[in-house]
Protein backbone atom coordinates (compact mmCIF):
# COMPACT_ATOMS: atom_id res chain seq x y z
CA UNK A 1 0.00 0.00 0.00
CA UNK A 2 1.63 3.51 -1.15
CA UNK A 3 2.32 5.65 1.77
CA UNK A 4 -0.15 8.56 2.79
CA UNK A 5 1.33 11.79 2.35
CA UNK A 6 1.60 13.93 5.26
CA UNK A 7 0.09 17.68 4.66
CA UNK A 8 3.52 20.06 5.40
CA UNK A 9 0.97 21.96 7.72
CA UNK A 10 1.19 18.71 10.03
CA UNK A 11 5.21 17.77 8.93
CA UNK A 12 5.90 21.43 10.65
CA UNK A 13 3.67 20.73 14.12
CA UNK A 14 5.44 17.48 14.38
CA UNK A 15 8.97 18.56 13.26
CA UNK A 16 8.61 21.56 15.73
CA UNK A 17 8.62 19.87 19.38
CA UNK A 18 11.49 17.77 18.17
CA UNK A 19 13.72 20.78 17.28
CA UNK A 20 12.89 22.44 20.80
CA UNK A 21 14.38 19.27 22.43
CA UNK A 22 17.27 19.81 20.40
CA UNK A 23 18.09 23.64 21.09
CA UNK A 24 17.30 22.85 24.79
CA UNK A 25 19.60 19.58 24.91
CA UNK A 26 22.20 21.84 22.84
CA UNK A 27 21.98 24.61 25.40
CA UNK A 28 22.24 22.03 28.62
CA UNK A 29 25.36 20.58 26.90
CA UNK A 30 26.96 24.14 25.88
CA UNK A 31 26.27 25.07 29.96
CA UNK A 32 27.65 22.13 31.93
CA UNK A 33 31.04 22.48 29.38
CA UNK A 34 30.37 26.30 31.07
CA UNK A 35 29.82 24.80 34.48
CA UNK A 36 32.61 22.28 33.82
CA UNK A 37 35.34 24.93 33.25
CA UNK A 38 37.67 25.71 36.14
CA UNK A 39 37.04 28.68 37.97
CA UNK A 40 38.93 32.11 36.56
CA UNK A 41 42.27 33.23 38.21
CA UNK A 42 39.97 36.03 39.84
CA UNK A 43 37.30 33.94 41.78
CA UNK A 44 40.18 31.71 42.99
CA UNK A 45 42.08 31.17 46.19
CA UNK A 46 44.75 28.75 47.49
CA UNK A 47 45.55 27.76 51.07
CA UNK A 48 47.51 25.18 52.02
CA UNK A 49 47.81 22.25 55.33
CA UNK A 50 50.90 21.06 56.84
CA UNK A 51 51.28 17.14 56.24
CA UNK A 52 54.78 16.40 57.45
CA UNK A 53 56.92 18.74 59.67
CA UNK A 54 60.62 17.66 59.55
CA UNK A 55 62.96 20.65 60.28
CA UNK A 56 65.08 19.89 56.86
CA UNK A 57 66.37 22.18 54.38
CA UNK A 58 64.04 20.93 52.00
CA UNK A 59 64.33 21.40 48.47
CA UNK A 60 62.63 19.46 45.51
CA UNK A 61 59.82 16.66 45.31
CA UNK A 62 60.01 13.87 42.73
CA UNK A 63 56.92 11.21 42.10
CA UNK A 64 57.93 7.47 41.41
CA UNK A 65 55.33 6.03 38.94
CA UNK A 66 55.46 2.72 40.42
CA UNK A 67 51.84 2.73 42.15
CA UNK A 68 53.45 3.00 45.44
CA UNK A 69 51.80 6.03 45.94
CA UNK A 70 55.35 7.49 47.80
CA UNK A 71 56.98 10.63 47.04
CA UNK A 72 60.61 11.24 46.77
CA UNK A 73 61.89 14.69 48.97
CA UNK A 74 65.48 16.26 48.91
CA UNK A 75 67.03 16.98 52.07
CA UNK A 76 69.26 20.17 50.71
CA UNK A 77 72.06 19.00 52.54
CA UNK A 78 72.13 15.73 50.66
CA UNK A 79 69.38 13.47 51.56
CA UNK A 80 67.04 11.85 49.12
CA UNK A 81 63.93 10.72 51.72
CA UNK A 82 60.63 8.45 51.39
CA UNK A 83 57.01 10.08 52.52
CA UNK A 84 53.97 8.83 51.99
CA UNK A 85 51.15 10.89 52.01
CA UNK A 86 48.49 8.58 52.71
CA UNK A 87 49.92 7.92 56.18
CA UNK A 88 51.68 11.54 56.74
CA UNK A 89 55.21 9.44 57.75
CA UNK A 90 58.34 10.55 56.33
CA UNK A 91 60.31 7.27 56.52
CA UNK A 92 63.76 7.69 59.14
CA UNK A 93 66.17 5.70 56.99
CA UNK A 94 67.12 7.68 53.43
CA UNK A 95 66.39 6.22 50.64
CA UNK A 96 70.01 8.05 49.37
CA UNK A 97 72.32 9.80 51.40
CA UNK A 98 75.30 11.67 49.38
CA UNK A 99 75.43 14.38 52.35
CA UNK A 100 79.52 13.07 52.15
CA UNK A 101 79.55 14.79 48.01
CA UNK A 102 77.86 17.21 48.52
CA UNK A 103 78.59 21.15 48.67
CA UNK A 104 76.24 23.14 51.00
CA UNK A 105 78.50 26.25 51.04
CA UNK A 106 76.39 29.15 50.83
CA UNK A 107 72.51 29.67 50.59
CA UNK A 108 71.80 27.89 47.25
CA UNK A 109 74.07 25.10 47.13
CA UNK A 110 73.21 21.72 47.71
CA UNK A 111 71.30 18.60 46.52
CA UNK A 112 68.61 19.99 43.93
CA UNK A 113 66.66 17.85 42.44
CA UNK A 114 65.35 14.12 41.98
CA UNK A 115 63.39 12.70 39.08
CA UNK A 116 62.78 8.64 39.34
CA UNK A 117 63.05 6.77 35.80
CA UNK A 118 59.53 6.93 33.67
CA UNK A 119 58.35 3.55 34.04
CA UNK A 120 60.11 3.10 37.46
CA UNK A 121 58.71 -0.24 38.51
CA UNK A 122 60.63 -1.67 35.79
CA UNK A 123 63.51 0.63 34.65
CA UNK A 124 63.88 1.59 38.74
CA UNK A 125 66.79 4.64 38.32
CA UNK A 126 66.89 7.18 40.18
CA UNK A 127 68.26 10.51 38.95
CA UNK A 128 69.48 13.23 40.99
CA UNK A 129 71.22 16.81 40.44
CA UNK A 130 73.50 18.62 42.79
CA UNK A 131 76.34 20.85 43.44
CA UNK A 132 79.52 18.58 44.20
CA UNK A 133 82.28 19.00 47.07
CA UNK A 134 85.71 19.29 45.72
CA UNK A 135 88.47 21.62 45.31
CA UNK A 136 89.86 23.77 42.14
CA UNK A 137 87.28 23.32 38.97
CA UNK A 138 85.30 20.45 40.82
CA UNK A 139 84.28 22.94 43.45
CA UNK A 140 80.37 23.59 43.02
CA UNK A 141 80.30 21.46 39.61
CA UNK A 142 76.56 21.16 39.23
CA UNK A 143 76.04 17.52 38.27
CA UNK A 144 73.60 14.60 37.28
CA UNK A 145 74.20 11.73 38.52
CA UNK A 146 71.97 8.09 37.74
CA UNK A 147 71.50 4.84 40.49
CA UNK A 148 70.03 1.81 38.94
CA UNK A 149 68.76 0.00 41.80
CA UNK A 150 67.56 -3.83 41.94
CA UNK A 151 64.19 -2.98 42.14
CA UNK A 152 61.69 -0.25 42.38
CA UNK A 153 60.94 -1.15 46.31
CA UNK A 154 64.90 -1.37 47.41
CA UNK A 155 65.09 0.94 50.09
CA UNK A 156 68.32 2.15 50.47
CA UNK A 157 70.93 3.00 47.32
CA UNK A 158 74.50 2.12 48.01
CA UNK A 159 76.23 6.08 47.11
CA UNK A 160 78.87 3.66 45.47
CA UNK A 161 76.93 2.60 42.93
CA UNK A 162 76.72 6.71 41.40
CA UNK A 163 77.09 7.22 37.73
CA UNK A 164 78.32 10.99 36.72
CA UNK A 165 75.79 11.51 33.71
CA UNK A 166 76.73 15.07 33.06
CA UNK A 167 78.41 17.87 34.96
CA UNK A 168 79.00 21.97 34.70
CA UNK A 169 82.07 23.67 36.32
CA UNK A 170 80.69 26.25 38.61
CA UNK A 171 83.54 26.67 40.94
CA UNK A 172 83.54 30.89 40.82
CA UNK A 173 80.63 31.79 42.34
CA UNK A 174 78.35 29.77 45.15
CA UNK A 175 74.93 31.34 43.65
CA UNK A 176 72.33 30.73 40.91
CA UNK A 177 72.76 26.79 40.73
CA UNK A 178 69.26 25.94 39.09
CA UNK A 179 69.32 22.24 39.60
CA UNK A 180 65.75 21.00 39.18
CA UNK A 181 65.41 17.55 37.07
CA UNK A 182 62.66 16.01 35.14
CA UNK A 183 61.26 13.83 32.97
CA UNK A 184 59.11 14.65 29.83
CA UNK A 185 56.18 13.17 28.50
CA UNK A 186 58.63 12.68 25.39
CA UNK A 187 60.90 10.67 27.90
CA UNK A 188 63.38 12.85 27.69
CA UNK A 189 65.63 14.14 30.71
CA UNK A 190 65.41 18.32 31.21
CA UNK A 191 67.61 20.10 33.59
CA UNK A 192 67.71 24.06 34.64
CA UNK A 193 71.25 25.39 35.09
CA UNK A 194 71.75 28.58 36.68
CA UNK A 195 73.90 31.49 34.46
CA UNK A 196 76.94 31.15 36.84
CA UNK A 197 76.03 33.62 39.61
CA UNK A 198 77.03 37.00 41.25
CA UNK A 199 75.10 39.71 39.55
CA UNK A 200 74.33 40.76 36.18
CA UNK A 201 75.78 37.39 34.67
CA UNK A 202 79.66 38.72 34.51
CA UNK A 203 80.87 35.27 32.62
CA UNK A 204 77.52 36.33 29.67
CA UNK A 205 76.81 32.50 30.30
CA UNK A 206 73.33 32.90 29.59
CA UNK A 207 73.90 33.64 26.17
CA UNK A 208 76.89 31.96 25.66
CA UNK A 209 75.90 28.01 23.38
CA UNK A 210 79.28 27.07 24.37
CA UNK A 211 78.43 26.43 27.82
CA UNK A 212 75.21 24.86 29.89
CA UNK A 213 75.30 27.55 32.42
CA UNK A 214 71.81 29.47 32.42
CA UNK A 215 70.12 26.20 30.11
CA UNK A 216 67.32 23.60 29.92
CA UNK A 217 69.22 20.75 29.05
CA UNK A 218 67.10 17.86 27.26
CA UNK A 219 69.21 14.73 26.89
CA UNK A 220 68.30 10.90 26.44
CA UNK A 221 69.41 9.85 30.12
CA UNK A 222 67.98 6.07 29.61
CA UNK A 223 70.54 5.57 26.38
CA UNK A 224 74.07 5.51 26.25
CA UNK A 225 76.02 6.65 23.01
CA UNK A 226 79.35 7.36 21.88
CA UNK A 227 81.03 6.49 25.09
CA UNK A 228 78.46 8.82 27.13
CA UNK A 229 75.80 7.97 29.60
CA UNK A 230 73.41 9.62 27.42
CA UNK A 231 72.22 10.63 24.03
CA UNK A 232 71.10 13.52 22.01
CA UNK A 233 67.50 14.09 21.48
CA UNK A 234 67.96 14.35 17.24
CA UNK A 235 65.59 17.59 17.80
CA UNK A 236 67.54 19.66 19.91
CA UNK A 237 67.69 22.80 18.46
CA UNK A 238 71.53 22.41 17.96
CA UNK A 239 71.92 18.84 17.53
CA UNK A 240 73.46 18.55 14.45
CA UNK A 241 74.91 22.65 14.64
CA UNK A 242 78.30 23.23 15.86
CA UNK A 243 77.06 26.59 17.02
CA UNK A 244 75.90 25.75 20.68
CA UNK A 245 76.32 22.42 23.07
CA UNK A 246 74.13 19.98 21.77
CA UNK A 247 72.79 19.24 25.11
CA UNK A 248 71.40 22.55 24.93
CA UNK A 249 67.54 23.10 24.84
CA UNK A 250 66.47 26.39 25.74
CA UNK A 251 68.57 29.20 27.14
CA UNK A 252 68.55 33.13 28.26
CA UNK A 253 67.96 32.09 32.12
CA UNK A 254 69.15 33.54 34.99
CA UNK A 255 68.46 31.01 37.74
CA UNK A 256 65.45 28.76 36.84
CA UNK A 257 65.32 27.05 40.16
CA UNK A 258 62.00 25.48 39.93
CA UNK A 259 60.59 24.47 36.45
CA UNK A 260 57.62 22.13 35.77
CA UNK A 261 56.09 20.26 32.83
CA UNK A 262 52.57 19.81 32.11
CA UNK A 263 52.05 16.24 30.31
CA UNK A 264 48.54 17.20 29.03
CA UNK A 265 49.44 20.17 26.99
CA UNK A 266 52.61 18.81 26.93
CA UNK A 267 54.30 22.24 27.76
CA UNK A 268 57.00 23.36 30.01
CA UNK A 269 56.66 26.23 32.93
CA UNK A 270 59.49 28.04 34.24
CA UNK A 271 60.11 30.11 36.99
CA UNK A 272 63.26 31.89 36.82
CA UNK A 273 64.46 34.02 39.64
CA UNK A 274 65.30 37.63 38.59
CA UNK A 275 68.27 39.97 40.14
CA UNK A 276 66.31 43.20 41.40
CA UNK A 277 63.35 44.41 39.29
CA UNK A 278 61.28 41.48 37.97
CA UNK A 279 60.71 38.10 38.92
CA UNK A 280 59.06 35.95 35.75
CA UNK A 281 57.35 32.78 34.66
CA UNK A 282 57.99 31.44 31.32
CA UNK A 283 55.66 28.99 29.69
CA UNK A 284 56.63 27.24 26.24
CA UNK A 285 55.73 24.19 24.37
CA UNK A 286 57.39 20.97 24.01
CA UNK A 287 56.55 20.28 20.29
CA UNK A 288 59.34 20.97 18.14
CA UNK A 289 57.30 22.54 15.49
CA UNK A 290 56.66 25.54 17.78
CA UNK A 291 59.88 25.96 18.82
CA UNK A 292 61.76 28.90 17.03
CA UNK A 293 64.76 27.69 14.64
CA UNK A 294 67.68 28.24 17.23
CA UNK A 295 65.59 26.94 20.37
CA UNK A 296 63.84 29.29 23.08
CA UNK A 297 65.79 31.81 24.45
CA UNK A 298 64.21 34.11 27.15
CA UNK A 299 66.70 36.63 27.43
CA UNK A 300 68.66 37.00 29.93
CA UNK A 301 70.97 38.95 30.70
CA UNK A 302 69.68 41.41 27.75
CA UNK A 303 66.28 41.64 29.58
CA UNK A 304 65.48 41.07 32.65
CA UNK A 305 61.33 40.08 32.68
CA UNK A 306 60.08 42.02 29.38
CA UNK A 307 62.68 45.13 30.00
CA UNK A 308 66.05 45.67 28.91
CA UNK A 309 68.22 44.95 32.15
CA UNK A 310 70.41 48.23 32.48
CA UNK A 311 73.63 48.08 34.76
CA UNK A 312 73.14 49.51 36.95
CA UNK A 313 69.30 49.24 37.57
CA UNK A 314 69.38 53.34 38.53
CA UNK A 315 70.89 54.38 35.12
CA UNK A 316 67.04 54.53 33.65
CA UNK A 317 67.28 54.97 30.10
CA UNK A 318 70.82 56.41 29.99
CA UNK A 319 73.49 54.64 28.16
CA UNK A 320 74.83 51.12 29.15
CA UNK A 321 77.53 50.37 26.81
CA UNK A 322 77.19 46.54 28.15
CA UNK A 323 73.70 46.30 25.92
CA UNK A 324 75.59 45.71 23.19
CA UNK A 325 77.60 42.87 24.07
CA UNK A 326 74.39 41.15 26.46
CA UNK A 327 71.92 42.46 23.25
CA UNK A 328 71.85 40.40 20.24
CA UNK A 329 70.23 42.28 17.37
CA UNK A 330 68.99 39.52 15.50
CA UNK A 331 67.84 37.23 18.67
CA UNK A 332 64.44 35.79 18.96
CA UNK A 333 63.82 36.72 22.77
CA UNK A 334 60.50 35.00 24.68
CA UNK A 335 58.45 37.11 26.93
CA UNK A 336 57.88 36.03 30.39
CA UNK A 337 53.70 34.71 30.54
CA UNK A 338 54.04 36.77 33.88
CA UNK A 339 55.88 38.55 35.58
CA UNK A 340 55.79 40.68 39.29
CA UNK A 341 57.90 43.90 40.19
CA UNK A 342 60.22 43.73 43.47
CA UNK A 343 59.83 47.69 44.17
CA UNK A 344 58.43 48.67 47.42
CA UNK A 345 57.14 45.12 48.69
CA UNK A 346 59.10 42.34 50.40
CA UNK A 347 59.08 39.64 47.50
CA UNK A 348 62.53 38.46 46.59
CA UNK A 349 62.23 35.63 44.76
CA UNK A 350 60.07 33.33 42.49
CA UNK A 351 59.71 29.75 43.15
CA UNK A 352 58.36 28.01 39.89
CA UNK A 353 55.09 25.96 40.38
CA UNK A 354 52.71 23.14 38.82
CA UNK A 355 50.13 23.12 36.88
CA UNK A 356 47.12 21.27 38.85
CA UNK A 357 45.63 18.11 37.32
CA UNK A 358 43.93 16.28 40.55
CA UNK A 359 40.39 15.30 41.09
CA UNK A 360 39.75 16.82 44.50
CA UNK A 361 39.47 20.37 43.43
CA UNK A 362 39.15 19.57 39.39
CA UNK A 363 36.49 21.81 39.03
CA UNK A 364 37.81 24.40 40.42
CA UNK A 365 41.69 24.20 39.39
CA UNK A 366 42.16 22.03 36.49
CA UNK A 367 45.11 23.31 34.26
CA UNK A 368 45.68 25.88 37.05
CA UNK A 369 49.48 26.75 37.23
CA UNK A 370 50.62 27.94 40.82
CA UNK A 371 53.43 29.25 42.03
CA UNK A 372 54.42 31.54 45.36
CA UNK A 373 57.42 34.02 46.32
CA UNK A 374 60.38 32.80 48.44
CA UNK A 375 60.22 35.70 50.87
CA UNK A 376 56.45 36.46 51.52
CA UNK A 377 54.88 33.17 50.83
CA UNK A 378 52.40 35.20 48.43
CA UNK A 379 50.49 32.65 45.99
CA UNK A 380 50.42 33.08 41.81
CA UNK A 381 48.04 31.45 39.66
CA UNK A 382 47.93 31.34 35.69
CA UNK A 383 45.75 29.79 33.10
CA UNK A 384 46.60 29.10 29.51
CA UNK A 385 43.16 30.82 27.52
CA UNK A 386 43.11 30.18 23.12
CA UNK A 387 45.55 31.10 21.55
CA UNK A 388 48.24 31.08 24.22
CA UNK A 389 46.88 33.75 25.97
CA UNK A 390 47.51 33.84 29.88
CA UNK A 391 46.06 35.10 32.19
CA UNK A 392 47.25 35.87 35.75
CA UNK A 393 46.66 36.66 39.14
CA UNK A 394 48.95 37.49 42.07
CA UNK A 395 45.83 37.54 44.74
CA UNK A 396 45.38 34.30 45.35
CA UNK A 397 46.34 33.46 48.65
CA UNK A 398 48.86 33.78 50.99
CA UNK A 399 50.88 30.61 51.74
CA UNK A 400 53.82 29.42 54.02
CA UNK A 401 56.77 31.65 53.48
CA UNK A 402 60.33 30.25 52.55
CA UNK A 403 58.57 27.51 49.76
CA UNK A 404 61.49 26.16 47.97
CA UNK A 405 59.75 23.47 45.67
CA UNK A 406 56.32 22.32 44.41
CA UNK A 407 55.68 18.95 43.05
CA UNK A 408 52.64 16.85 42.39
CA UNK A 409 51.28 12.87 43.67
CA UNK A 410 50.56 10.33 41.44
CA UNK A 411 46.71 11.71 41.55
CA UNK A 412 47.99 15.36 40.50
CA UNK A 413 47.15 16.28 43.52
CA UNK A 414 49.85 19.51 44.68
CA UNK A 415 52.33 19.48 47.61
CA UNK A 416 55.00 21.46 48.51
CA UNK A 417 57.92 22.11 50.30
CA UNK A 418 59.53 24.77 52.73
CA UNK A 419 63.22 25.60 53.94
CA UNK A 420 63.83 25.90 57.40
CA UNK A 421 65.48 29.39 56.98
CA UNK A 422 63.53 31.48 59.33
CA UNK A 423 60.35 31.96 58.92
CA UNK A 424 60.12 28.91 57.68
CA UNK A 425 59.68 25.40 59.25
CA UNK A 426 61.09 22.98 56.55
CA UNK A 427 57.48 21.53 56.61
CA UNK A 428 55.49 19.11 53.44
CA UNK A 429 52.56 21.15 52.76
CA UNK A 430 49.53 20.38 50.89
CA UNK A 431 47.40 22.87 48.35
CA UNK A 432 43.99 23.27 48.58
CA UNK A 433 41.34 25.64 46.13
CA UNK A 434 38.41 27.00 46.93
CA UNK A 435 35.98 29.50 45.70
CA UNK A 436 37.27 33.53 46.19
CA UNK A 437 35.22 34.82 48.50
Amino acid sequence: MPATPVPRRLRLALLLPLLLVAAVATSAAAQAGRDDRPLPVSELTVGSEVVATTGLRLSAIGTPDDGSGRLFVVDKAGRVLVFHPDTGVLDPQPLLDLTSRVSTAGNERGLLGVAPSPDFARTHTLFVSYTALGTGVENGALTVSRFELDSAGQTTIDPATEERVLRQQHNLNGNHNGGDLMFGPDGYLYWSTGDGGSADDPLYGAQNLSTLLGKIVRIDAMRECDGRLYCIPKDNPFARSAVGRPEIWAYGLRNPWRFSIDERTESIWIGDVGQNRWEEINHVSLDDDDQPRDGWNFGWSCREGEDLHRQPASAGEGPDPFLDIRCNPRAQYTDPVFSYGLADNDRCAVMGGVVYRGEEFEDLADGTYVAADYCTGQAFAVQEQRRGRHVASDAVGQLPPRITSFGTDAEGEVYFVTDTVAPGTGAIHRLTFAPAD
